[in-house]
């Protein structure tokens, strides 16, 4: 189990508040996925990628401690997201398979960045 988050998960405070435990300053670890953008959703304030070659997002790999974690990324991610697997890249240009949530059609992207 490996996730990339590059949204408000990416914040430990919020990602405590979600998992319902405190989160150490290592457990999220700086990762980039390349060739996507973060916009914003057009109907709401969530962050979602879209495709762009040549750019990179930056965003942090979790891994959860166990099934609860996992159960609780799933459900605070809902039904507005998808999960894809994908490569990230660490630290020193490693790579590591992580899953991505994408936004559902119904989450429209905009052009406005998010952050």
């Amino acid at each position: 189990m490996t996730y990339f988050f590059f949204g408000t998960l990416m914040d430990r405070d919020v990602l405590a508040t979600v998992l319902d435990r405190p989160v150490a300053p290592e457990e999220p670890v700086p990762a980039w996925l390349h060739d996507y953008r973060r916009v914003r959703a057009a109907t709401a304030s969530y962050p979602l990628l879209v495709p762009s070659p040549g750019v990179v997002v930056g965003g942090v790999v979790f891994w959860p401690r166990d099934n609860r974690d996992d159960v609780r990324i799933r459900h605070f991610e809902g039904e507005e997201y998808a999960e894809r697997w994908l490569n990230v890249q660490l630290n020193g240009g490693r790579r590591r398979a992580a899953r991505v949530f994408f936004g559902v059609a119904a989450l429209q992207p905009t052009e406005e960045p998010w952050d």
